[in-house]
């Protein structure tokens, strides 16, 4: 009996040392999501992520034409349309490829609203007859949800001025 109540106690010990401690840092949970290449990888993430999480994506065009903006909720990812199947952005992308991706410079930052990671990669592409550098940013905001860290939000800009 004593042995169980021992068992008892020191699980107890150890989940909360694990709640008060988690093993992940910001910048960590940053580089996961960084670091995801495939539909697998990327699933595996989900954990990481606020229940109300928003993602922001900008990407600013350059020679006069408008950045192109759009939100989505991370919580309304699985009813979102499959881009690829936008035949309009389908076509924008033809023949557009990466020929080298940076590994990405990440820094943090404490903020009242929790850690801000930011991540810029610098990547060269193939745009049909064009050719250039591409400059992501990736901009976290982690914060602490029920004892664990978790992407807040994350605003990703694609600068190709």
């Amino acid at each position: 009996m004593k042995r169980i109540f021992a068992t008892f106690i020191g699980t107890i010990l150890a989940t909360g040392l694990v709640l008060a401690n988690p093993s992940d840092e910001p910048k960590d949970l940053a580089a996961r999501y960084l670091n995801a290449t495939d539909e697998a990888a990327i699933a595996a993430t989900w954990k990481d992520w606020h229940s109300k999480a928003v993602h922001t994506v900008t990407i600013k065009f350059g020679l006069g034409q408008p950045d192109e903006t759009f939100s989505y909720s991370v919580a309304d990812w699985e009813t979102l349309p499959d881009w690829h199947q936008d035949p309009t952005l389908a076509d924008a992308m033809q023949g557009y490829r990466e020929t080298r991706r940076e590994v990405p410079t990440i820094s943090s930052e404490s903020t009242e609203g929790g850690t801000r990671v930011t991540a810029t990669t610098r990547i060269d592409y193939i745009w049909g007859d064009t050719t250039g550098t591409m400059t992501q940013t990736d901009r976290f905001i982690i914060v602490s949800q029920v004892g664990r860290l978790a992407i807040r939000a994350l605003d990703t800009t694609f600068d190709y001025r």
